[in-house]
């Protein structure tokens, strides 16, 4: 059975703008290579970065809560002995004076919690940053997996897997609406533990 010239012709054409588009998809996997191994290479950056945000905002929290503390059993040993001297001098005019700097210290220890409870913010930040964080490993992940379905990249997910921190939080921690309620802590610990 022979073709005719005619659909040889149609046949020719077609599988010659068949391979100028594969051609020209190649063309463009190549194209795009460049930028999805950039953007994979700069994902763990910036999740490196947004943990070293996390521990030191930690680090300087903490250091801040102690000190707070200090200031706070301190403040309470000092209402202590005023009252202590208070009962001693009581009804002469050094009473109201031991009166007055109790008020002072418990003012200086009121605040103190106040400063205490508006740290709160590391906390609450560094789980909005995990979850930020989690959000670039997942799609870390996705563009591993595009750099391996082209063949741009040699390599498994298992491996990425395997180096990732193990991360709880809140994706809802909010500094300024901090009912979260029991469930929700007891389901973040319990995917910490696992």
């Amino acid at each position: 059975m022979t073709l005719s010239k005619s659909l040889q012709d149609v046949i020719q054409q077609e599988l010659s703008s068949l391979t100028v588009s594969v051609n020209g998809l190649v063309e463009n996997l190549h194209r795009m290579k460049s930028p999805l191994v950039e953007s994979h290479d700069k994902v763990p950056q910036a999740t490196n970065q947004l943990d070293k945000i996390s521990q030191q905002t930690e680090a300087a929290t903490n250091k801040m809560l102690d000190v707070i503390e200090g200031i706070t059993q301190r403040d309470q040993q000092i209402v202590t002995g005023l009252q202590h001297i208070g009962e001693e001098v009581s009804g002469q005019p050094a009473a109201a004076k031991v009166e007055e700097l109790c008020e002072l210290v418990n003012a200086n220890m009121n605040d103190a919690y106040a400063v205490m409870d508006a740290l709160q913010f590391q906390d609450i930040t560094a789980q909005q940053m995990d979850h930020a964080a989690s959000l670039l490993e997942e799609i870390e992940g996705k563009l591993e997996h595009i750099l391996n379905t082209i063949g741009a990249q040699e390599g498994s997910n298992a491996s990425l897997q395997s180096t990732r921190k193990v991360r709880t939080y809140d994706p809802h921690a909010d500094l300024f609406e901090r009912k979260t309620e029991q469930a929700v802590i007891d389901t973040i610990f319990d995917k910490s533990k696992k």
